[in-house]
């Protein structure tokens, strides 16, 4: 699983994902790009959890994208031992998915890597600010994301397209991403629901997702 870390993470941090790993006991699955999704983490039976994060993201981008997915299995885990120690009878809210629990187990959790050892400056500022009150995703921090953004490696576009981020795509526009093209739609909190034109159907996609958008010569 180092090998794992080692290639993902910034290598200050490698140990430490390790420790978490070791520590809350999921199963750990670097995943293909997802539209929808950063990373997700899941309750599997007999109370085995699983925590996935996308391929393709930065070094610091999936290291916080981890950490926010750990920090669902540590309020998973405070669950389970409440309800195990509540009396009979007795019924247990559910921590809601972002809510006050995630929100510190996450702060907790990120606490320990919030040094220039391990972000630069320029992620390092806006992540604090941001660890303030953190949000389901890194898009409800404009600043933190396009830090984050600053160090992708971007892929290539072909000739006669642009890459740009989805947010940024007027409404109405037709944008390419994965090789099918959409309508960009309304915006909603951190997603815009986009209608692929050749099925019809709407997808809500990742505002600071990177599309194509075709450039007209004309």
């Amino acid at each position: 699983m180092t090998n794992v870390f080692t290639s993902h993470c910034p290598p200050a941090s490698v140990a430490y994902c390790q420790q978490l790993w070791q520590h809350y006991q999921f199963k750990f699955l670097v995943a293909k790009p997802r539209r929808t999704r950063l990373g997700d983490f899941r309750v599997l039976p007999h109370n085995q959890t699983q925590i996935t994060v996308n391929a393709n993201l930065n070094p610091y981008a999936f290291l916080i994208t981890y950490v926010h997915e750990v920090a669902h299995a540590a309020v998973n885990r405070q669950y389970i031992t409440q309800r195990q120690v509540t009396l009979r009878g007795v019924r247990l809210r559910r921590p809601l998915p972002h809510g006050r629990e995630w929100q510190t187990a996450f702060q907790r959790l990120m606490q320990p890597l919030l040094n220039e050892a391990v972000f630069p400056m320029t992620i390092l500022q806006p992540l604090r600010q941001y660890l303030t009150k953190p949000a389901a995703t890194t898009s409800a921090s404009p600043a933190l994301m396009l830090a984050l953004r600053q160090l992708d490696t971007s892929p290539v576009a072909s000739v006669g397209e642009s890459q740009v981020l989805l947010r940024d795509v007027p409404e109405g526009e037709i944008f390419q991403l994965a090789k099918k093209t959409y309508k960009r739609g309304t915006l909603r909190r951190t997603r815009v629901v986009c209608k692929e034109l050749s099925s019809g159907k709407s997808y809500a996609i990742l505002a600071h997702a990177l599309v194509s958008t075709i450039i007209n010569d004309e």
